[in-house]
């Protein structure tokens, strides 16, 4: 084909139609850049071919990725939610019609449901980070989308965060019970331990914790900041799950 131009330029020059060889030069120009048009339009249809397919699967680890942790923070909630409840038992003992009437064993029930359980929302993040860190994230072709993806882990921070504060309770309940309680005692109540060993602690039980005001304050303490985890924190987050997962959804559909 450049073979077959070239003649022909050739042939008019050799003619001296110089005109005629300006308008022939110009249409080959004009050619030559509409080929190349032609071939970037393809080049770029192809590369935004590539790039829906990477959005796409992109999209689908995500959305399988946010089930998971979905599934997991709502364990998570479950669990606080007893540690809230069996708090809110060993509070209500502290009634002066519970108080002198309690067992041993329901003391260590309740110490159990209180404080047997340490809450923790361990998401998987590794599609997100890898997304993130890529810079795969522009390539999701919907802004509010792009937005909650950028600040979830910002959200999980805050939530670790909180996480240390009902531990840091958890904890001193338990350092609690350890200085002025039986721990062998309550073992032995709940099935830990099968044998109570008669000591010279054998007289003393956990019902005694019950006539300590700094421990009913703890216990305050401790009830007030799972609640305000769940209600502030883990309910918000699996509403922000939600919308994401709804906004994966939608663009998949799109695809």
């Amino acid at each position: 084909m450049i073979t077959f131009f070239r003649k022909i330029r050739r042939k008019l020059l050799s003619e001296h139609k110089f005109s005629k060889y300006l308008a022939y030069a110009t249409g080959e120009i004009i050619l030559v850049v509409i080929g190349i048009l032609i071939a970037l339009s393809i080049n770029n249809w192809n590369l935004v071919q590539q790039d829906r397919k990477v959005e796409k699967a992109n999209l689908l680890a995500l959305q399988k990725e946010f089930l998971q942790n979905r599934t997991i923070l709502q364990e998570v909630v479950q669990l606080n939610s007893q540690n809230i409840i069996g708090a809110e038992k060993m509070i209500q003992s502290f009634g002066y019609e519970y108080k002198d009437t309690i067992s041993e064993q329901t003391m260590a029930i309740y110490a159990a449901e209180s404080f047997g359980s340490e809450i923790n929302f361990a998401p998987e993040t590794g599609v997100l980070t890898e997304i993130l860190s890529s810079g795969e994230l522009k390539l999701i072709q919907n802004d509010e989308l792009k937005h909650k993806l950028a600040g979830f882990n910002s959200k999980l921070d805050k939530i670790e965060q909180q996480e240390r504060e009902v531990y840091e309770y958890r904890m001193m309940g338990i350092d609690y019970m350890m200085h002025e309680g039986n721990l062998e005692k309550a073992y032995v109540d709940l099935g830990v331990r099968e044998e109570y060993i008669n000591t010279a602690f054998a007289n003393t039980g956990n019902r005694s914790m019950l006539n300590s005001l700094p421990f009913l304050n703890q216990l305050v303490l401790y009830q007030a900041s799972a609640q305000v985890t769940s209600i502030r924190f883990y309910h918000p987050l699996d509403k922000e799950i939600e919308i994401v997962l709804e906004l994966i959804s939608d663009r998949l559909a799109e695809l």
